[in-house]
């Protein structure tokens, strides 16, 4: 009931006040709102966008996996840096195969290059491959 007494002098004392059926405003004021929501709306889909693509590189990434799982060994950079030669001398499409397949290992398949190496390779060959 208060309320409807203060109307009619709250719109006498707020001169440009708009009036019940006045509904006279500027399209461009709209046009300007609906240009940001727009742009908005374009910024927030280029985010997503590259979210979403940089985590399915992440997340198919061979080299990725393969130093996930350096890390969960947590092997130190020179044993790091041996198995990414051994991966690059074998051309493997899936470095981390080193950490599955004990085959690659084998001083016969190392060949002559590495018999310098052979007593870390295969130190470091039990590591990875101890029965625990």
């Amino acid at each position: 009931m208060t309320t409807l007494l203060w109307s009619p002098l709250i719109a006498q004392a707020i001169p440009n006040a708009p009036k019940p059926g006045d509904w006279q405003f500027g399209w461009v004021s709209v046009g300007v709102v609906a240009g940001v929501a727009a742009v908005l709306c374009v910024v927030a889909w280029f985010i997503m966008r590259w979210l979403r693509t940089r985590e399915r590189r992440i997340s198919n990434s061979p080299w990725q996996l393969f130093k996930d799982l350096v890390a969960a060994h947590d092997l130190n950079h020179r044993e790091r840096n041996l198995l990414m030669r051994l991966a690059q001398q074998f051309r493997l499409e899936q470095p981390a195969a080193l950490f599955v397949e004990p085959a690659w290992w084998e001083p016969e398949r190392l060949g002559p290059a590495w018999s310098r190496r052979l007593p870390e390779i295969e130190k470091l060959r039990r590591r990875l491959f101890a029965v625990r």
